[in-house]
Parts: structure tokens; C-alpha cells; sequence
């Protein structure tokens, strides 16, 4: 085929089969990288065994704290609204201490 006789050569290097691994290389490889193991064996352990001994948390467990800080600012909206409209109908035009924003922990 003309095409393959004229590809470059990053093409040829490209189909041509992959060498085959060399032992000795291999053996220097695994040497090198048993050390490295042991290291984050011993500083990282494995986060499942961690895992194992606490029970699952549940997804409610998760939203609940988060269900009610929303809703502890929902309800500080309306509040809020709510003396800002009494404010405006009497005309005084100025919202209260009563409405200032309550700290959400």
C-alpha cells in the first residue's frame, strides 16, 4: 500500500508491536517500589478499615442539621419581611432591632 510506505516514521513507531518486557527491569522496578509501599502502607492506612468499625451514616443523619439551618433562615426571612412590610404601612419607613438577623449556628 503507497500510503505506508509513505507515513512517517511516528506512524511506523506507532504500529509496530510493543517490545517485550525485560525480567531485569521488571525485578528493578518491583525493588524500587516495595519501599514505597511499606511508607504509605504504615502513613496512609486504608480507608475501608477505618470504615469497618463505624456504622454507616444514614442520609437523614446527613440532611437533617442542614434541613434545619435552612430552615432557621427561611423562617428569619419571613420574620424579616414581615416587620419590613408593618414598617412601611405605618410609614415610619424604619425596620425595628426586632428584625436584624439572627445568628445561624
Amino acid at each position: 500500500m503507497k500510503t505506508q510506505e509513505t507515513a512517517s516514521a511516528g506512524y511506523h513507531r506507532a504500529v509496530v508491536p510493543p517490545r517485550q518486557k525485560d525480567p531485569a527491569l521488571a525485578a528493578a522496578v518491583v525493588r524500587q517500589e516495595q519501599p514505597r509501599r511499606d511508607l504509605a502502607d504504615r502513613f496512609l492506612p486504608d480507608i475501608d478499615q477505618d470504615q469497618e468499625d463505624e456504622a454507616p451514616t444514614s442520609f437523614e443523619d446527613v440532611r437533617a442539621p442542614q434541613r434545619q439551618a435552612a430552615e432557621a433562615v427561611r423562617a428569619a426571612a419571613i420574620q424579616r419581611a414581615r416587620a419590613e412590610r408593618t414598617a412601611g404601612r405605618n410609614g415610619t419607613g424604619r425596620v425595628g432591632a426586632e428584625t436584624a438577623r439572627p445568628r445561624v449556628v
